[in-house]
């Protein structure tokens, strides 16, 4: 019966899993997971630990097709590639076939950006961490982004494009995602559809920011775009790139805004979404945009 309902789930969200697969529960740097495809992201030869509640040798796990990590009672321990890359993390069920995709994204160490450029790449200087806040460190590493990978999809809803700060360069580009970001928009995606809302992503204003350009758009300091965590989005159902008239009144205004902030605040007073506690936030249509909300994972509440 579980494995029925995940697969009804599967296929009310479009994401392409076989009928008799479900995905697997996992736990991710202290979040719970259960996705067909999902993307973490590594240092080179960082030792990851993925818990799960499978025993002995029920999972088969491989490595972009070979065998690879140690299973205990307390889950998964893996080493991953020292080689910056995108790798395939393949954990499957033994018994039944059920299946989780990992996209394991190996980082380019923050140690090679000089002069505050990474392979030609704008980054700029990360402000110092803050004493009295947690989760204020600079990135550890940056995801390299081709012309190759760019499409490439994080989860079932959502790209790497997606996340891409707006600065203009060559390639190769660089970003910083975290996982407690992808498991919000996930999460949220599937309460503004339940809500009514028929879409298959987010429109995206703006994702990761570099330092650089960050302040080249006179934004504070310390905004969570710069760490990988913070996206402002809107609901754009009939695809015009701008909020939708949300409460059906034939208008499109604030109150399009706050219901949108209604959902997503409501999504984040719910227990089980404690991991991913952060920032909501409004802001009104201008003439550049049609308004949009704010989300963000910061680790501690924050509304405006």
């Amino acid at each position: 019966m579980k494995a029925a309902c995940c697969a009804l789930l599967a296929l009310a969200l479009g994401w392409v899993v076989p009928l008799a697969a479900a995905p697997l529960q996992l736990g991710i740097r202290g979040h719970q997971l259960q996705l067909p495809l999902f993307s973490v992201f590594a240092s080179p030869a960082e030792m990851l630990h993925i818990t799960h509640a499978y025993t002995g040798d029920s999972l088969a796990v491989t490595l972009d097709g070979e065998t690879t990590g140690r299973q205990d009672a307390t889950g998964l321990h893996l080493q991953a590639p020292a080689q910056p890359g995108l790798y395939e993390l393949r954990l499957r069920r033994r018994d039944n076939g059920d299946e989780t995709l990992l996209k394991l994204w190996v980082s380019t160490p923050r140690e090679q950006v000089s002069d505050g450029k990474l392979n030609g790449y704008e980054i700029g200087p990360y402000p110092p961490p803050r004493s009295k806040r947690p989760n204020y460190e600079p990135p550890p590493g940056f995801i390299e982004v081709t012309r190759e990978n760019i499409d490439t999809r994080l989860s079932p809803h959502f790209t790497l494009r997606q996340f891409l700060c707006k600065q203009q360069s060559e390639y190769p580009k660089y970003v910083v995602i975290q996982e407690s970001l992808l498991l919000l928009l996930e999460g949220l995606l599937l309460d503004v559809r339940a809500a009514g809302f028929a879409v298959d992503s987010f429109g995206i204003i703006s994702g990761y920011r570099t330092p650089w350009y960050n302040r080249k758009i006179g934004n504070v300091r310390y905004s969570r775009h710069v760490y990988g965590d913070a996206m402002d989005i809107f609901i754009d159902v009939d695809g015009n790139g701008r909020m939708d008239d949300l409460n059906n009144d034939g208008m499109h205004n604030q109150k399009d805004i706050d219901r949108f902030f209604q959902i997503v605040d409501n999504f984040k007073a719910r227990p089980e979404n404690a991991s991913l506690v952060g920032g909501v936030g409004h802001y009104n249509k201008t003439s550049r945009h049609g308004g949009f909300v704010h989300i963000d994972t910061r680790g501690y509440r924050a509304r405006w």
